[in-house]
C-alpha cells in the first residue's frame, strides 16, 4: 500500500505530482472503513459525532454509526474535518475554515497544523494562489436561501476530478468585487 502523505506533516501543494499521491488528514486516508476511522479517533483523541440529527435520545449519545461525521476533540470542538462514507467506507473527506466560527473552534481547527503551501492555502485562501496550485477552471455558483428569499451569499465551487480535489468559497455578492470568505476542500477519490 503506497504510503499517504498527511497534510499536518507534509507540505502536499509543495510535493512535486501531489496529484498523484494519496491524502491523509489527521490520519484519516480515504477507502479505510468506519471502523478503522474510530481507531484513527480514539489514537489522536478526538470523537466522530454524528450530522445527522439523533432519532432517539440513546443515538445523541452514541458514537457517529450511520451517515457523515464531524470530527471533534473528546468532548470538546470541532476540529473542521467531516467524513462521508459509502458502504462503511471512506469516500470524502471535508477540511473547513469558517470564518464566523468561535474563537476556541478556529483555534482547534486542523488546518493550523499545515504546511507550507497547503497551509497558505487554507489560511490566507485567494483565487489567485488557487489556480497557480491547481490550475485554472472556471467556478459553479451555487445560490443560498434566507428563509424564502435569495441570499447574498453564495457559494463558488472549483472541481479538479483529475487530482480528488473540489475547492467551495463562499462569497458575500454585495462586495464589490465579492471577495471569498468561509473555505471547504473536499478530499475524493481522483476521477
Amino acid at each position: 500500500m503506497v504510503k499517504a502523505v498527511e497534510l499536518t506533516s507534509v507540505d502536499l501543494f509543495g510535493l512535486p505530482g501531489w496529484q498523484q499521491r494519496q491524502v491523509a488528514v489527521d490520519g484519516f486516508v480515504l477507502g479505510i472503513t468506519r471502523t478503522e476511522a474510530f481507531e484513527i479517533a480514539k489514537a489522536h483523541n478526538l470523537d466522530l459525532i454524528s450530522d445527522l440529527p439523533p432519532r432517539t435520545v440513546r443515538e445523541s449519545y452514541s458514537p457517529c454509526r450511520q451517515g457523515p461525521c464531524s470530527v471533534t476533540q473528546v468532548k470538546g470542538n470541532w476540529i473542521g474535518i467531516n467524513l462521508f462514507f459509502d458502504a462503511d467506507r471512506l469516500t470524502k473527506v471535508k477540511v473547513s475554515v469558517p470564518v464566523d466560527a468561535d474563537p476556541e473552534v478556529q483555534q482547534v481547527n486542523i488546518a493550523k497544523s499545515f504546511k507550507g503551501r497547503t497551509y497558505q492555502l487554507f489560511n490566507n485562501y485567494s483565487d489567485s494562489l488557487r489556480s497557480e496550485i491547481f490550475g485554472p477552471t472556471e467556478g459553479k455558483e451555487k445560490l443560498t436561501m434566507a428563509g424564502t428569499q435569495v441570499s447574498p451569499f453564495a457559494k463558488i465551487e472549483y472541481e479538479y476530478p483529475h487530482a480528488g480535489l473540489i475547492v467551495r468559497v463562499t462569497i458575500d455578492k454585495r462586495d464589490h468585487p465579492p471577495e471569498p470568505f468561509d473555505l471547504e476542500v473536499d478530499f475524493v477519490i481522483p476521477r
